[in-house]
């Protein structure tokens, strides 16, 4: 927008951007404007009055709560770029059609609205803006939370409950991007007193696998509760670096076994920053070498690295603990394991224990795993880094957490990208690993008080059906 047009602008909205679609596209009404180039909308007759963002630069210089970041050139730079994508190349459909997930910041639709200006002469002709509207994450993000609640109790952080809302969210829009699939509920008979299941629906036969590497707390937003359900969407944001592979996934034989075919070219591949070649980053995967003395950014990144990060991100939800194989102050890993497999759980379980949460009675309070392991070169005295090694089995074993969700991070975790097992680790079938991330979820759900007390939106979406879920 040019200087001319910066005070006294009035808008009005106009029609959507016409394509393939147009006949079932939305119209937006304008309710509010938090800031510069940015609105809050609502879809036009919608009763719930359901808001969203809108804004000529979305994705670059906008939070998903509105508020704006960033570099204003690099922005202008994004913007065109991403203009460039959706209208000269005609990308608008497809890229909506990616960014379409109840767990991803998807975008809704497009709209337009008219510049007025008050020396504005009535013959002039109309300065239409185009803005894309996307979802509203009017409850912040995963870092806010982390900073509003400070840790008190390393073996008990943020609610369980919250945790698999996370973790469930999170593993559903990496299937997406990594497989084109998404959980949806079908009724079990014609019946609507009928009860329903889940099942795993496949969009596109065609999907390219999507990688997106930037899995952190700052980019999971959540929306404020629709209904009674505890907790809003979890919502995964900021594609800004990822990439799109050529890796193909043919969603029409589900039989295919979850491990990858031999060698680099069977799985989802990129390097962990940029755009590099891949020539040299397969060559390190396939031969299964070291990559400690290798920079961060050239480092393979698969699908593997994408679950850890979410392993990562609930663990330090449920602990208060960030770990990470490349520490931000020194570079170095601060992450071991048990040699044994999780020796202070072994102790516990000789002494009869089968109690549901960790860090019970048969664990005693600051006991240490005395034989640990790591893969990764130790970090040097001179680095004099504060940052303290995290055993995963031991953070686990006295984690005041069901044995269910501890058993899944641990899973989550395992992935060591310079152990002796990393090329045995990775995953094929993103959809099934998911799958028992659900069924681990039922098993709390049902099994425990804190799972039966707790509300989520399939409680809700079932309660308005007046069913019961499977």
């Amino acid at each position: 927008m040019d200087a001319e047009h910066s005070t006294n602008l009035k808008t009005q909205a106009g029609q959507p951007q016409s394509h393939a679609d147009a006949d079932e596209e939305p119209v937006f009404e304008f309710l509010g404007k938090p800031d510069e180039n940015i609105w809050i909308v609502t879809r036009r007759g919608d009763p719930r009055k359901e808001q969203y963002l809108a804004s000529p630069s979305n994705p670059y210089g906008v939070f998903p709560d509105g508020s704006v970041y960033g570099d204003p050139a690099q922005s202008r730079r994004n913007v065109e770029a991403q203009r460039s994508l959706m209208s000269k190349h005609n990308q608008a459909y497809t890229v909506r059609n990616i960014l379409n997930h109840e767990n991803l910041l998807s975008i809704v639709g497009i709209m337009q609205y008219q510049v007025f200006t008050q020396c504005q002469a009535p013959e002039a002709e109309q300065d239409n803006v185009e803005l894309l509207v996307w979802d509203f994450a009017d409850a912040g993000n995963l870092s806010n939370l982390f900073r509003h609640y400070p840790v008190e109790d390393s073996s008990h952080y943020l609610p369980e409950s919250l945790c698999w809302h996370v973790l469930r969210s999170m593993t559903r829009a990496v299937t997406w991007l990594h497989e084109g699939k998404r959980l949806v509920y079908q009724h079990e008979g014609d019946d609507p007193e009928d009860g329903f299941k889940q099942d795993w629906l496949t969009i596109n036969t065609d999907w390219f696998s999507i990688l997106h590497r930037a899995i952190e707390p700052k980019n999971i937003w959540f929306q404020h509760p629709r209904g009674t359900e505890t907790y809003g969407q979890c919502k995964l944001g900021d594609l800004s670096k990822a990439a799109v592979t050529c890796h193909a996934v043919d969603g029409r034989n589900e039989n295919k076994s979850n491990y990858p075919p031999k060698g680099s070219f069977g799985i989802a591949l990129a390097t962990k920053e940029g755009d590099k070649p891949l020539e040299n980053t397969r060559q390190v995967l396939d031969s299964n070498v070291g990559i400690a003395a290798m920079d961060e950014g050239d480092c393979p990144y698969t699908v593997r690295d994408e679950i850890w990060s979410i392993g990562a991100t609930v663990f330090t939800m449920m602990t208060g603990q960030a770990p990470s194989y490349c520490c931000e102050r020194c570079g170095c890993s601060h992450i071991r394991f048990c040699k044994s497999d999780g020796c202070l759980e072994r102790q516990a379980a000789a002494k009869g224990c089968d109690c549901l949460l960790g860090g019970c009675e048969h664990i005693p309070e600051g006991a240490k795993c005395h034989d640990s392991i790591s893969h990764w070169p130790d970090c040097p005295p001179q680095h004099n880094c504060p940052e303290v090694s995290i055993n995963i089995h031991s953070w686990l074993a006295q984690a005041r957490y069901s044995t269910m969700l501890r058993t899944v991070i641990m899973e989550l975790l395992s992935y060591d990208p310079n152990g002796p097992n990393a090329y045995n680790s990775r995953i094929f079938r993103m959809w099934q690993f998911a799958d028992a991330i659900e069924e681990a979820y039922k098993e709390w759900k049902t099994e425990t008080e804190d799972g039966r007390d707790y509300v989520d939106i399939e409680d809700d979406m079932a309660r308005r059906l007046q069913v019961k879920p499977e």
